[in-house]
């Protein structure tokens, strides 16, 4: 299980690797912050992976729905991610970048706040199951 949760975070980070026809596009202050804020909740996705692995440890069946909701949030988010990053393609029609990234930042805000919001829940839910044991 560890060296699956090593190799998909290996994963994500060569995934996000800058293709060569991106390189030009990095002189755009509004591509700039599409991937600033990429940047920032990357990482969190490792987060996500070991609130998976910490909530699917919990055995406590009182607590089964709740944690499935959870876990189903965790790996929605999760996926909003990994489909944003498949999708994320930079026109080559410069005329079409600017409305392209401007919805592109939309997106990936989305995405950052869904994923930020299901880590807080299931951490304020795994706080909970720690005070009550």
């Amino acid at each position: 299980m560890k060296i699956l949760s090593v190799l998909a975070f290996l994963l994500l980070i060569f995934a996000c690797k800058e293709k060569p026809t991106e390189v030009v596009k990095k002189n755009s202050p509004l591509y700039d912050e599409v991937m600033a804020i990429h940047d920032k909740v990357m990482p969190e996705m490792s987060t996500i992976h070991s609130l998976k692995r910490e909530l699917k440890s919990i055995e406590k069946p009182e607590t089964r729905d709740v944690i499935i909701k959870k876990i189903i949030a965790l790996d929605n988010a999760d996926e909003a991610m990994m489909s944003w990053m498949a999708d994320f393609k930079v026109p080559e029609d410069h005329e079409k970048e600017a409305e392209y990234l401007n919805k592109e930042k939309e997106a990936i805000q989305m995405v950052s706040d869904q994923m930020y919001s299901s880590i807080r829940q299931a951490q304020i839910l795994l706080d909970s199951l720690k005070v009550v044991k």
